[in-house]
């Protein structure tokens, strides 16, 4: 009996914790925030991993070497901690950021995942 109700209590807790599959909007947050993040340490693989492959294009990682030195790592971090306002609309989405002002990322949705489009240069 007590292994019975220790299942209910922990299958109770788990699905109160947020447990089961992430809605889009947290998938487009997730894909913003590794970006963004990822270009503040200078990971430009994983930042490139995050867009799109027409976004990306063929010398993704080289470009955003040549970009580094322009952008700030304590804006991209504040971008990337900061909360995001999200607009879906089926297999599009856009994500508005707090830092800098204005800037916007478009996402497309491509198995699944959600990848960056456009809007990701932040200059």
């Amino acid at each position: 009996m007590r292994v019975i109700l220790l299942v209910l209590v922990l299958a109770v807790a788990a699905t109160g914790c947020g447990v089961g599959r992430a809605t889009n909007e947290e998938k487009i947050s997730k894909t913003a925030t590794t970006y963004l993040s990822a270009l503040a340490k200078g990971d430009t693989e994983t930042a490139c991993a995050q867009l799109t492959p027409r976004a990306r294009g063929e010398t993704c990682d080289q470009t955003m070497k040549e970009r580094l030195p322009r952008l700030d790592p304590e804006v991209l971090n504040d971008a990337a901690h900061d909360s995001m306002d999200i607009d879906v609309d089926g297999n599009r989405a856009s994500a508005g950021l707090s830092e800098p002002p204005g800037a916007r990322f478009l996402l497309v949705k491509t198995n699944d995942e959600w990848r960056i489009d456009s809007g990701y240069t932040l200059e």
